[in-house]
């Protein structure tokens, strides 16, 4: 299994595990304790996510149009990319 192959199934799995915690706090059937509990580990779960988007983030490179026609790659960078402006509610 790949390096690639790992990180996405961690993901995954820490995903499902927030989207559980969400379900069982949300159902209200919880006790004090194992609500805060289960809070905790929806929170250090989906902090696990950002970390591993972030590495995603690092790894990817962009395909670019230079003006002369030619094409080169460059790291992403989010911090520095045109965001599509938000279209208004409706």
């Amino acid at each position: 299994m790949t390096e690639k192959a790992v990180k996405k199934e961690k993901f995954e799995d820490h995903l499902r595990l927030v989207e559980e915690v969400v379900k069982a706090l949300e159902g209200g059937k919880l006790g004090l304790e194992e609500s805060i509990e289960k809070y905790e580990s929806g929170i250090k779960s989906l902090r696990l996510c950002y970390d591993i988007l972030q590495q995603a983030e690092k790894k990817i490179q962009l395909l670019v149009k230079e003006k002369d026609g030619t094409l080169s790659t460059r790291d992403f960078d989010p911090a520095n990319e045109e965001k599509p402006p938000r279209r208004k509610a409706e």
